[in-house]
Formats: structure tokens, sequence, C-alpha cells
């Protein structure tokens, strides 16, 4: 039985041969046969060259998501998952930038500073998606190409589902009642109007010019569904201003509990994964393998026939199939996505104001570098994100001395500093080994779950 995923292995002319268990990989390295390819996803290349052609039999599996998306590699033979992945994706994080950066361009605006002027009539191309939907595409597209490059794959299987947002709110509709939403027969303030009794919802007074409020601010992620908005005063409005609604009114619980009442699921992820579907589905046929389209019935269908729980990467490994799915493995790895940084020419502090960068960066590369000594006197270098091994000689805020492996966080004219533990430690260059890239990603392991361990075949 097999805890973590299995290693990919090259020869050393290139040709891609067959996964590896992790004790294989490992003695094949103590005897000096292979030696580390890469450390994520983990690859081994061989030291003799191997002419034998390896017929794919691997399919690759996927389950797009909203948040995230797992991904996994399944023996045809024995529909036996091999390896696995969850990726997460950073779409929330870029939307809350794009809502900063706008926010920012208004308020020059209105003081009269310099600005950019706004932009309407910009008609959008056929297949546009969001920056934040457009990234779960993108990385999902890279990660294909990754496994594409490491594994024998023969095809691939994409479950590709679309939710009905209005049977998730309501159940029971039918018919013409999908024509006859919230706003059916009146105009967005005469709803509000109607709804809360014509009064702030905050402090009741009446006989007020009131004004339409987000009770999760547009700052924060809030959207400009009805569920999210409310009628309050000017002077309440301002005084909430983008405070979570749960703060505002921590002394008037009954007040709080009217408006959480009111409110309803968010149907943002829905929407990412109708609005991604067909994309996906299309950008995956560019490979030149067979691409099989799973739902999302026969997928839980299959998970529930094989005993096994609720997760992305297992939902992945139930796509495109209608046999019982094993596990090998049962610790996936875990990627998330982190950017590559900003690419704004002049960035801006919390006024809007242009903020002064001091740091001196490489022309080419665009970060700041350190050289690091390797054992053989040759100098590589290593910038904020890169993966390293460190050797602490001696104890330092409460970390023991020994070897760690890290993260680069801040280069130094020394060294580096190193995140360990949640301490940022400086260390020297020679005592530093580069073992990883930074590629945009942070690696690591999921949590084994010892109900996964009964379920792993031996």
């Amino acid at each position: 039985m097999m805890i973590t995923n299995s290693v990919f292995v090259f020869s050393k002319n290139g040709k891609i041969l067959k996964p590896t268990t992790p004790a294989r990989a490992r003695l094949l390295q103590c005897q000096g046969k292979a030696r580390k390819l890469r450390l994520f996803p983990f690859t081994l290349i061989l030291e003799k060259d191997v002419d034998e052609n390896v017929e794919p039999y691997l399919e690759l599996r996927l389950d797009p998501g909203s948040r995230s998306s797992g991904i996994s590699l399944v023996d045809l033979n024995k529909n036996e998952v091999i390896w696995a992945m969850e990726l997460e994706h950073r779409g929330l994080a870029i939307k809350m930038e794009l809502i900063t950066r706008a926010g920012v361009r208004r308020s020059r605006r209105s003081r009269r500073l310099r600005y950019r002027k706004k932009r309407f009539c910009r008609k959008k191309p056929d297949g546009w998606l969001a920056p934040s939907l457009r990234h779960r595409l993108l990385t999902t597209q890279t990660w294909i190409k990754r496994l594409l490059k490491l594994a024998p794959i023969k095809s691939i299987a994409i479950e590709s589902v679309k939710f009905d947002l209005q049977k998730i709110e309501t159940p029971d509709i039918e018919g013409i009642e999908y024509q006859q939403g919230t706003l059916w027969g009146y105009t967005l303030r005469e709803a509000l109007l109607e709804h809360w009794g014509r009064e702030c919802v905050y402090c009741g007074r009446t006989d007020v010019p009131l004004q339409i409020e987000h009770i999760n601010a547009r700052s924060k992620g809030g959207s400009d569904r009805f569920s999210n908005l409310t009628l309050s005063c000017e002077k309440c409005n301002q005084k909430k201003e983008n405070k979570p609604v749960e703060q505002f009114l921590k002394d008037k619980p009954e007040i709080l509990q009217k408006i959480k009442s009111h409110q309803k699921k968010s149907l943002s992820d829905a929407a990412a994964v109708n609005s991604t579907r067909k994309a996906i589905f299309e950008m995956a046929h560019q490979f030149g393998l067979p691409v099989i389209s799973g739902d999302g019935a026969s997928t839980k269908m299959i998970r529930i026939k094989s005993g096994l729980p609720k997760l992305h990467w297992i939902d992945s490994a139930c796509v495109g199939t209608s046999e019982i799915v094993k596990l090998r493995i049962c610790q996936p790895l875990r990627v998330t996505c982190k950017g590559h940084g900003t690419k704004q020419v002049q960035r801006v502090n919390a006024k809007g104001f242009p903020a002064i960068a001091s740091i001196k960066k490489n022309p080419i590369t665009g970060k700041k570098e350190v050289k690091l000594v390797s054992k053989n006197q040759k100098y590589t270098h290593a910038t904020a994100g890169d993966y390293v091994i460190c050797n602490l000689l001696k104890d330092r805020k409460h970390i023991k001395a020994g070897i760690y492996r890290a993260r680069v966080k801040t280069p130094t004219p020394k060294g580096v500093e190193v995140l360990i533990s949640g301490h940022r430690i400086a260390v020297d260059r020679q005592y530093i080994k580069l073992i990883h890239r930074s590629d945009g990603y942070e690696y690591s392991f999921a949590t084994i779950d010892q109900d996964l361990l009964r379920f792993s075949a031996i």
C-alpha cells in the first residue's frame, strides 16, 4: 500500500517511462541508478538510456471547481489512482485586487487628480472571460501540459457540470416561474422599499431619504444581488462604511438576525463553474488526445459505489468511468496558486498616491536576486519563492539546529531570509542549497485521512 503519489521517471535519453513507487524510487537513488530531475511533481531521470517505448495507459481525469480543482492519473488497466493533486485557485484574490484598483481610480477622479478616463462601449470578444475566471482556465491548461510531459497519458476525462441557479434557490420552481424573478413587476428601489418597510434597517428612521446599502460591502467581495441589498439612511450608511455587518450590529442582535434571514447563500461558485465549463472542455482538445465528458450524477454514483468520501481529487478519479475506482494512494499533492507578482508599472498606496519603491531589481527578470554558493563553487541565483535546503548550525528564535526545507522570503546581501515555523530566519549563502525554482505555485501535501487507508489498494 502506498501513501504518497507515484514518482515520474525519465530515461537518460528523455523518454517517458512508467511511473514507479516511492520505495523503488528511493532504491534507485541509493544505488546511483537515478537522480532527481525535479522536486514538484517529484521526477527521476535514470543514468542509462532505455530504448523501450511505453504505450500510454493512463487517463488524466479532472474535476474543475471554483475555488479548487481535483486532478488525478488513473491506470486504465486496473482503474486505480496512482497520482493525484488538489489545485487551489486564486480567482477570489484576483477579483479583490481588481476591485481595489477600481476603487482607487474612482477616488482619484472625485479628488480631481491625474486619472485614467472611464472606458465605455467596450465590446467583449466572443469567448471572453473575466480575469478571475480566465485564471482557472489557464492554470488548468498549465497542469495538463505539465502532466503530459511527465506521464504516458492516453486520454483525458473532464467533469462538465451545469448548475441551475434558480433551482438551487427555489427547489419547487417550474414553468413560467423561471421568468418571474424577485424583481418581476418592480424596479429595484420599489422592491427594496416594500421588502424593508420603507425605513432604515439599522436605526428604524422613516420619512428620510433612504440609500441602497450593500450588506456585505463590494470592497469586501459583496455582490449586487437583491439578497445583499438593504436600505439605510445617510448617517447609518456613512457610519457602517465597509465594516462587516456582524461587527456593525454586534450590540443589536435582533436587527442582525433580521438581516441574516434576508440573505441567501452566494451562488458565485456555481456561476464560475457554469462560465468556465465549456472553455475548459474545448481547451482540452488542443492536445490531440481523446477527451471524455462526464456529468456530476455519474461521478457521484461511482464514488458512492466505490465507498469513497467526498473530496475533489476523489471526485476527479470517478469522472468518465462506469467501474469501481480503487485507490493506490491516500495523500495527494496540494498545489496553491500564488501568482508571479504584479505587472503594474507604478504601485499606489492606500490613498491612491504613487508608492516609492527603493528595491533594486534585476533588469531582465524583474526580481531582486542574490547569489548562492553551491558545493562545486558555481553561483546560482535565488529569488523570493524559491525552495531551498538550509543548514542551521545553532538554535535560533525557538528553532532548533538542523536541516530544514523552506521557501525564500527575502534575499539579503549575505544570503536569504526563510520562513521556518512562522519565524523569519536569516541564513548565510554558504549554508543554503537551491532545490526548486519559484513557478508561481506553493506545494505541500494534504493531511492523511485515516479512513482512506482502508480504501487504498494493496
